[in-house]
């Protein structure tokens, strides 16, 4: 019934507790509007040297990479060869979806995927299903938008059909309805997880990439290194990204030069 609708990305009992607090300012207080950026990552940041100096004290293989585009097309050659990776980018974000700071991310294209995650890394029934990333460009090519669809798909609002000719490309990501819960990212939201897909798409044609939560079943999403190499540990991601730190397990082959 409508043609425009905005849904915050943290719409249940902390989007409550937000809008009481907004309502008490703008209503109780009499504080006019003021702009607010269009994104949900308002919560701390990850160091990734702190998880370099945990990861080595553990004798885990370790990368430094001050190079960025070489980090970028690591990851991308990654998650190109079938790896898992587990991505902390930044601030935290605000509500219970992945938003590309905190993501376990992976190839879309098999089901074999989808069960692997739910298996060996979610810990979780396995017809839980898993949604994909795109950018913002492309999504119409891979997925149905309606009206005001990539408004929804910002914060993983929405639920949308994946295109029937895609649907067996994109396995991991779409439901036994052929539905998916997309997100669809601008670059400036997230430069670095757009800059991902893009390298990403380069390689393998298609520029979408399978995006979970980083956690494991009945944990909260990880916020700081400490807890993203916990769960590295307790489950079977290949590859830790956070910041300029990269983390491979002991015992793995060993990490190409960035």
């Amino acid at each position: 019934g409508f043609t425009r609708v905005f849904v915050p990305p943290a719409p249940g009992d902390a989007g409550c507790a937000l809008g009481a607090a907004l309502y008490a300012d703008r209503i109780h207080f009499g504080n006019p509007d003021r702009d607010v950026p269009d994104h949900p990552f308002w919560g701390p940041s990850v160091d990734g040297v702190e998880l370099a100096r945990l990861a080595s004290e553990d004798g885990q293989l370790v990368e430094r990479c001050e190079d960025e585009d070489g980090l970028i097309r690591q990851t991308a050659d990654d998650l190109a060869a079938g790896r898992v990776i587990g991505w902390m980018d930044g601030a935290l974000e605000l509500g219970p979806r992945a938003l590309g700071h905190r993501s376990i991310l992976a190839p879309a294209a098999t089901t074999e995927m989808r069960d692997r995650l739910n298996r060996d890394i979610k810990f979780r029934d396995e017809f839980r299903p898993f949604a994909p990333v795109v950018p913002i460009e492309a999504a119409d090519r891979y997925f149905e938008l309606p009206a005001g669809g990539a408004r929804l798909a910002r914060f993983m609002s929405g639920v949308f059909q994946v295109r029937p000719e895609w649907r067996a490309a994109l396995g991991a990501i779409t439901h036994v309805d052929g539905t998916t819960r997309l997100q669809a990212l601008e670059r400036e939201m997230s430069p670095r997880l757009y800059a991902l897909l893009q390298a990403y798409g380069q390689r393998t044609g298609i520029p979408v990439l399978l995006n979970t939560s980083f956690n494991l079943s009945g944990e909260p999403i990880v916020n700081r290194a400490v807890e993203g190499y916990s769960t590295f540990l307790r489950c079977g991601i290949d590859v830790l990204v956070a910041e300029g730190t990269r983390v491979m397990k002991k015992g793995a082959l060993s990490m190409p030069a960035v």
